[in-house]
């Protein structure tokens, strides 16, 4: 494997890095690429005899774009750690057909957005099918998490708001687009809420939630799953996502915080003053310890049209921004490069983690420290199975 990027010396410096983390990387050698995304003469040597390319500069409307051209047209799989959906599916409209013809697996959104939310729904969804003999209609996830803010992620959302990026527009929306330039009749919509609400009004719960900043996202995604889902039959899925807090000063607080910053971030006065002092750059973010610190839990719920019930829970060890975003791309990045007989889906386009990876991907995340746990709770008709 080799490690790309358009200073020689800090390429050196991160050879340094890796083989001093471990005695059983001080003798492999580690090859190196001189490329500069921006420049497109670079980029040929990066993708030519690669296999798989991870892709980690951002924002990508800014420097992804030629990355994932250059891997459609050679033919070379892609993985990249974006929020982007906009980007994502203006790449989708113009490199899809490209991609099937060469035969390029091209899968973004392989970090913390979103493959812990689109997994989730991925097997809640097999699981109401293939015990209960029922089709997925509602999915609610609840996140509990901890973790640092990401100077890259930041440096997205100004990017974001400062408008720019792709503004084609599309006759529907890509992510609904088949594999035939067909549109999927499987539609999602999203119902998170935007207010602080109760984990459950009546079950006793006293916990509350508030909207999860990347909900809107981590939906998109899903949908894109549910559209390429051969078995949904044409079925819509409702999609709802909240972060747990533990008491409604605790939700008040942080409620009140998000909407203080993102409004203080659009005004030009103190936008300026937290982008030049406040907010983290690129490169910048928590501390070792803090990540070691941070973990994320999503515990969701999934019922079918026929009144099947399952639920599940996944888990990672870390900051699901830091650690687990580098483990979940390197993962992502071993399926494409190593597994490509047991993937799910053969040939080359643009696909979601769940649908392109699926059980290869979870199965690689459980035996390097993530958990996972299923089962069905309730059978509308019929005898209860339930399965861990």
């Amino acid at each position: 494997w080799a490690i790309a990027g358009r200073n020689q010396k800090k390429l050196d410096q991160v050879k340094r890095d890796i083989q001093k983390s471990s005695p059983s990387l001080e003798s492999i050698s580690i090859d190196t690429i001189i490329t500069d995304t921006s420049k497109p003469s670079t980029i040929h040597n990066l993708v030519n005899e690669a296999n798989t390319v991870i892709s980690t500069a951002g924002p990508y409307v800014k420097y992804g774009s030629h990355v994932v051209e250059f891997c459609a047209k050679y033919g070379t799989n892609y993985v990249d750690i974006t929020g982007e959906t906009i980007w994502n599916k203006a790449m989708l409209m113009k490199w899809d057909s490209i991609a099937q013809q060469t035969g390029a697996k091209i899968v973004s959104l392989c970090a913390c957005d979103s493959i812990p939310w689109d997994l989730t729904c991925y097997k809640l969804s097999e699981l109401l099918r293939e015990e209960c003999k029922d089709t997925v209609q509602k999915i609610d996830c609840l996140d509990e998490l901890q973790g640092g803010a990401s100077g890259g992620t930041v440096a997205t959302i100004i990017t974001a708001i400062d408008g720019e990026g792709e503004s084609t527009r599309f006759e529907y929306d890509p992510y609904y687009r088949l594999k035939d330039g067909t549109r999927s009749k499987n539609k999602t919509k999203n119902t998170s809420p935007i207010t602080i609400t109760r984990v459950n009004e009546y079950d006793g719960d006293k916990r509350h939630t508030i909207p999860w900043v990347l909900s809107a996202v981590n939906a998109d995604v899903v949908k894109r799953t549910h559209a390429l889902n051969d078995h949904a039959n044409g079925q819509a899925l409702t999609y709802k996502e909240r972060q747990v807090v533990p008491t409604f000063k605790d939700a008040f607080v942080s409620w009140f915080g998000l909407v203080f910053g993102a409004t203080a971030l659009l005004n030009p006065i103190t936008g300026g003053a937290l982008r030049k002092f406040v907010l983290p750059k690129p490169g910048e973010g928590p501390t070792e310890k803090q990540q070691k610190n941070g973990y994320l839990l999503i515990s969701a719920v999934g019922e079918g049209v026929n009144g099947s019930k399952a639920e599940s829970a996944i888990y990672f060890p870390g900051d699901p921004g830091y650690s687990q975003t580098a483990r979940m791309v390197c993962e992502s990045a071993l399926c494409l490069a190593h597994d490509k007989d047991k993937l799910p889906v053969q040939g080359g386009g643009f696909y979601s983690p769940a649908y392109a990876m699926g059980d290869v991907l979870l199965e690689r995340l459980c035996k390097t420290g993530s958990k996972f746990a299923s089962r069905v709770v309730h059978v509308q008709d019929g005898k209860l199975q339930s399965k861990l």
